[in-house]
């Protein structure tokens, strides 16, 4: 029952990239944790039960690539579309693309170092930087579970994580941007996964509560607690963490499942609804539009482009060896 808590997420994400904020924290940060947390959950989950050995990991990566790629490159071919068209330049395309803007953008990963590529001068998906984290954690978390390598990635992550929330690392950078940095959020949801219906699980999301309120009063007494996104990162474990819980233990209902299917959508394309018109609207009624526009706009992406996409990755997991975890 994780659907409609992903189209909740997407749906704050597109709020505060129109600047809205609660309580002074961005709940598009709080959301992109709970992605993470939610994505690491469901890749383990993927990997447990499908993709069990290092002869499956390439299907693995086809799956993920099926599921990524068709309706983020339709968005993205559309804002080209756009931009090319309008011929309007805004604070993610800047100037007309060279050949690498397009290769930057074609494959992903770079626009998650866009504060050392300078590639986000040139992005047509803006929110894609997180997308880039989540395929390098694709990348690895398929050998950090059949190497039993979790746990010292976990630590690893930790420290990194720690380091920029005291500010010895860029905080924004490192504990939230970066894979080493995010990297706890991806591993606490796949330790939730593979715990789920035993007493750790209580004790997990117990423990991960703690640890955010101690560092919360550490960081406040430190006076680092006012650090860009410190306050939202550790916001989003706190709640991500219960929340899966208590929806990872609930059965699929079909409902939760088409609204799951309009998630994705909402976050690769409200960036286009704002440039096609919309602009950034602050007013009550501007918002449901925007949100009402992007939620069909997603509808009929999903319909269009991934849903032809669903049988090839079926196909892939047509091994079902469920592994102990």
């Amino acid at each position: 029952m994780l659907g409609t808590f992903r189209l909740l997420l997407a749906i704050l994400v597109a709020l505060s990239h129109v600047g809205v904020t609660v309580s002074g924290l961005n709940p598009g940060v709080v959301a992109v944790v709970c992605f993470y947390l939610i994505s690491g959950y469901v890749m383990t989950g993927l990997l447990r039960s499908h993709y069990a050995s290092v002869a499956r990991v390439p299907a693995f990566y086809l799956d993920r690539a099926l599921r990524l790629f068709p309706q983020y490159l339709a968005i993205a071919a559309l804002t080209l579309a756009w931009f090319v068209i309008a011929g309007r330049h805004t604070a993610f395309l800047q100037h007309a693309p060279e050949w690498g803007d397009l290769v930057n953008n074609l494959i992903v990963v770079p626009l998650n170092y866009f504060m050392f590529n300078g590639s986000d001068r040139f992005t047509l998906v803006p929110p894609a930087w997180s997308l880039g984290a989540e395929i390098q954690f694709y990348l690895l978390i398929p050998f950090l579970l059949l190497w039993r390598l979790r746990l010292p990635a976990f630590a690893i992550g930790l420290v990194v994580f720690c380091m920029a929330a005291w500010g010895v690392l860029n905080t924004d950078t490192f504990g939230y941007r970066l894979l080493p940095g995010v990297l706890v959020f991806f591993l606490l949801g796949s330790a939730l996964y593979d715990v789920r219906g035993q007493k750790r699980a209580a004790w997990l999301v117990f423990g991960g509560i703690a640890a955010t309120a101690l560092g919360w009063w550490l960081l406040a007494a430190a006076g680092q607690l006012p650090a860009t996104y410190n306050r939202e990162t550790l916001f989003g474990v706190a709640i991500g963490l219960p929340v899966l819980y208590l929806l990872g233990r609930l059965p699929q209902h079909w409902l939760d499942d088409r609204l799951g299917d309009l998630s994705y959508g909402v976050f690769l394309n409200h960036f286009l609804i704002q440039w096609l018109g919309i602009g950034q609207p602050t007013e009550a009624g501007a918002l449901l539009v925007y949100l009402l526009i992007s939620l069909l706009l997603a509808t009929l992406t999903q319909r269009l482009v991934e849903q032809p996409v669903l049988h090839l990755r079926r196909k892939l997991r047509t091994v079902r060896r469920p592994v102990p975890a």
